[in-house]
């Protein structure tokens, strides 16, 4: 299913994380790795870059230090490269190396469209500004790919215990196949988790889960659980000691991600395990 897994690094430790999750994935799936490395055009060009050139004045010609910034950017992404192949080489997993110039989200969902899935840090080196405004490269990356995305928390934990938070629609059963691919090949059980106060409507919801999960050969049981979404999910998760969470992303309109923050933001920032994306 994944045969190929992007993962782009940065000079992040949490970025290395991500590279341990896809090995993981890697050895259960017979796939490969591509790594990529962005240089960020804004940090190259963007309004920071002009108003230093005018604050440092004639102090260090404005062309030298672009060129010197550059050749430190391309540096950095080439050792961070050399870190991906080294744990890729140490285990066995073969693996590509690009470094692309560009828009870091931009750049990762044209690369992905040649692959099955990509994994993420979920901080990497602008942890800062996780919580912005207008959102990390992840979140950026998640609303334009229809590529899964596992996003791989601060450390690494291996998977053995798999949630999928379903709601019957597509994505979410998207999800759910996923999850239950991974199951499959970990040979692990499944749980599902479904969050309805009305207990018929739950319950006929779970029952759709039984119909997709039907051609897996794995052991799964259901939960359905009352309350608010991300509340619910996330207690549940964080009681049962989950290590993956796969659930479908965006499922509401945009004007209501803009104004409130979508269930998919909320748990995707606030979850303490690995989480598998799927649109």
């Amino acid at each position: 299913m994944f045969k190929t897994i992007l993962v782009p690094i940065d000079s992040s430790d949490s970025s290395l994380v991500a590279v341990d999750y896809a090995i993981d994935l890697s050895r259960l799936f017979n796939s490969e790795i591509e790594g990529l490395s962005i240089i960020d055009i804004k940090k190259l060009a963007g309004p920071f870059m002009r108003d230093l050139g005018t604050s440092i004045g004639g102090m260090v010609p404005y062309g030298d230090f672009q060129q010197n910034l550059r050749k430190f950017m391309e540096d950095t992404a080439e050792a961070a490269l050399d870190e991906l192949e080294g744990k890729c080489n140490t285990a066995k997993i073969p693996c590509a190396r690009t470094i692309k110039e560009g828009i870091v989200s931009k750049e990762i969902v044209e690369s992905a469209k040649r692959c099955d899935m990509i994994a993420m840090g979920k901080s990497g080196e602008h942890a800062f500004w996780l919580n912005a405004l207008l959102g990390s490269n992840v979140e950026s990356v998640v609303r334009q790919t229809h590529k899964p995305v596992l996003i791989t928390p601060e450390k690494y934990k291996k998977i053995t215990k798999i949630l999928v938070a379903y709601d019957a629609s597509s994505f979410s059963t998207k999800a759910l196949k996923a999850g239950a691919e991974i199951a499959q090949e970990m040979k692990l059980p499944l749980t599902v988790v479904t969050v309805s106060d009305d207990t018929k409507a739950g319950e006929d919801i779970l029952s759709q889960a039984d119909e997709n999960l039907r051609d897996f050969n794995i052991t799964y049981d259901k939960v359905l659980k009352s309350g608010g979404t991300v509340s619910a999910i996330l207690a549940f998760c964080n009681e049962g000691s989950y290590d993956l969470l796969a659930m479908g992303a965006y499922g509401h309109s945009k004007i209501r991600e803009l104004i409130l923050g979508s269930t998919t933001v909320q748990i995707m920032r606030k979850v303490s395990c690995a989480v598998l994306l799927c649109r």
